[in-house]
């Protein structure tokens, strides 16, 4: 079976602890480490970039859904937590899973047999092709053109060398065609394609990425942080 590398982010010291008891029943689970604080986590997700991510959903001050929804590019996540009223609400932030405390052993490995189907879809899943309107003409626009992407209400823009083309989605539905990584928020309604970015610079407290055609974007001050540590390569 397919090792699978994961960390677990919880507050709890005792739930770490027992979630690492069980998981270290799997043979094909490779754990890089645990955090107890959102900075703790986002620096070992950026460090370890793991497969599957295992979150609770209760982090002190801040929900877990805040914390996955900081973090770009995010691993596959399953939820562990004491609730178990969120689960719908988890799977609208496509976790792959939802695990309610104390996890059981035969309950967890459904969970990651899930993960590794999943990762095997996403590595496997081809570019996608849009038919969009460009210049008030219907133009095929492959995935791999696709430069960046931005919300309009109802629509998405596809922004390639083409053109602007217009589609009637959701950001989450569009993103969700892609391989996983293929594009990094820059703000809230707007990603860039991880093949785009050439390097990034500083300009009084902004950051804004360069691109390959040379363009600078802003990155909004909600993103900074996650997409620095995913540009900065991490100290040897």
């Amino acid at each position: 079976m397919k090792q699978l590398s994961v960390v677990v982010i919880d507050d709890e010291p005792l739930c770490r602890q027992d979630l690492r008891d069980v998981l270290g029943k799997f043979p094909h689970v490779n754990f890089l480490g645990e955090a107890e604080t959102l900075p703790e986590a986002t620096d070992l997700i950026h460090k370890a970039m793991p497969d599957l991510l295992f979150l609770d959903l209760s982090l002190g001050h801040r929900s877990g859904f805040d914390f996955f929804r900081s973090i770009s590019p995010a691993p596959l996540c399953i939820a562990v937590t004491a609730d178990p009223t969120q689960g719908a609400t988890a799977f609208d932030f496509d976790f792959v899973d939802y695990l309610v405390k104390p996890v059981e052993e035969a309950r967890l490995g459904q969970a990651l047999k899930r993960a590794i189907r999943r990762i095997g879809d996403d590595r496997t899943r081809q570019m996608p092709t849009f038919l969009v309107e460009i210049s008030k003409k219907k133009v095929l626009l492959q995935g791999a053109e696709i430069q960046q992407i931005a919300a309009m209400g109802n629509y998405v823009v596809l922004h390639s060398g083409k053109g602007k083309g217009i589609l009637r989605s959701t950001m989450r539905e569009t993103l969700a065609q892609f391989p996983k990584g293929s594009f990094l928020q820059l703000s809230r309604g707007r990603w860039i394609a991880h093949d785009q970015i050439e390097g990034w610079e500083k300009k009084a407290s902004k950051l804004f990425l360069c691109l390959k055609d040379k363009t600078l974007l802003p990155v909004s001050r909600r993103n900074k942080s996650s997409l620095l540590r995913f540009l900065t390569p991490p100290q040897k």
